[in-house]
């Protein structure tokens, strides 16, 4: 099953969360807790803190939050097919209807003797009904708009994703179509080569491929570029795969590595006379993959800074798209090494994420 990236919170896009989970009771419970003591100290009475009080109206509060945060639980697959009004008032009366029976058996044990003649006491009722709808309503209205802000997130990252994917599709495309026009005067072999190869890099960069592209994919995708532009270098460039033992499930987001080659490739092996080596190095520790590229750039203080800037156009685009799809866990480095003569130095391009595989899916940091 290839890896997709997803966020399990929202993936029902239902904005009632699942209150059967640990972290929505300990909220239920901490809240519910809250208002207990914010209502004993807002009544008067004495200076000190009425314990006694304090412990009966918390048991009572919390035994109505975790019943009605269960009926709701097992109601929520039900409620989440139905129109906003028929949740809003299902859920109403479902806390109402818990909190007027917890109220009447809470009278009914604790002081039946104080209303053996005005059983029940309907004041009360009303009153403990009216502030359990009201804070409901408050809670409802909270996931609601919380959940509408989480959507409106994501749109806008996909759009931001979108627009960052499809200012490097024309780079490598059109840099692809001045090289193939160049081969035509003087190669035809090599040109109809450099087409087919340029025929997969179009109908990959064309394609719709969501989020995310098998790694094996994206590597093809490099290696046929790489031949393009070997027709045009020759023996100026060289390259160097390193492929480690990883999964086949391995995915990253298009047009990930294809970029930092070619910027290899333009502002790294091009200006230099005598050319280099491009080589990529590619493997998983732990749960991250790790992707180096490395290639040899000139010392001289224009040509490095053309290449810088080339090169921090793609790191920017690349980083943001890993941002906004791996959060914090995903990683974009770049730094310079000496070379072995003092006339050129060493660019490495390191870009690590999460591995996601088929027991791993990545939630969205957005």
């Amino acid at each position: 099953m290839p890896f997709k990236v997803t966020n399990t919170q929202d993936e029902d896009d239902f904005f009632l969360p699942d209150l059967c989970s640990p972290g929505a009771v300990f909220m239920l419970v901490l809240v519910s807790e809250l208002f207990v003591l914010i209502q004993v100290l807002a009544l008067p009475g004495p200076g000190d803190l009425d314990w006694n009080r304090l412990a009966m109206t918390s048991m009572f509060v919390q035994w109505i939050s975790l019943v009605s945060g269960a009926v709701l639980c097992r109601l929520r697959p039900v409620l989440k097919e139905k129109k906003l009004p028929v949740i809003i008032c299902s859920c109403l009366g479902v806390v109402g209807t818990i909190t007027l029976i917890f109220t009447l058996a809470a009278q009914w044990f604790l002081w039946r003797d104080a209303f053996i003649n005005n059983f029940p006491d309907w004041s009360q009722l009303v009153r403990h009904v009216t502030v359990a709808l009201i804070i409901t309503a408050m809670l409802l209205r909270y996931f609601y708009v919380q959940q509408e802000a989480k959507k409106e997130q994501k749109a806008s990252h996909t759009a931001r994703f979108e627009a960052l994917q499809a200012r490097i599709r024309p780079h490598f495309l059109f840099n692809s179509m001045n090289i193939i026009a160049s081969l035509i005067h003087i190669n035809q072999d090599k040109a109809e080569q450099a087409v087919e190869d340029l025929s997969d890099l179009f109908r990959s960069s064309l394609q719709d491929h969501g989020n995310s592209i098998a790694l094996s994919r994206e590597i093809e995708l490099c290696q046929r570029y790489l031949r393009i532009e070997q027709h045009r270098l020759g023996d100026r460039l060289q390259t160097q795969w390193n492929i480690g033992l990883i999964p086949e499930d391995v995915h990253i987001p298009p047009l990930t590595l294809q970029p930092i080659v070619e910027n290899a490739v333009y502002h790294g092996i091009q200006p230099l006379e005598k050319g280099g080596t491009v080589s990529v190095d590619i493997g998983r520790s732990n749960d991250n993959i790790i992707i180096r590229v490395r290639n040899p750039v000139q010392s001289t203080p224009t040509s490095f800074a053309k290449g810088a800037q080339g090169n921090q156009l793609a790191l920017e685009n690349i980083r943001s798209r890993l941002h906004m799809l791996f959060g914090n866990q995903a990683s974009v480095e770049a730094q310079l090494f000496e070379g072995e003569s003092g006339h050129t130095q060493e660019f490495e391009t390191l870009i690590t994420y999460p591995y996601g595989g088929d027991n791993h899916e990545h939630t969205d940091h957005r």
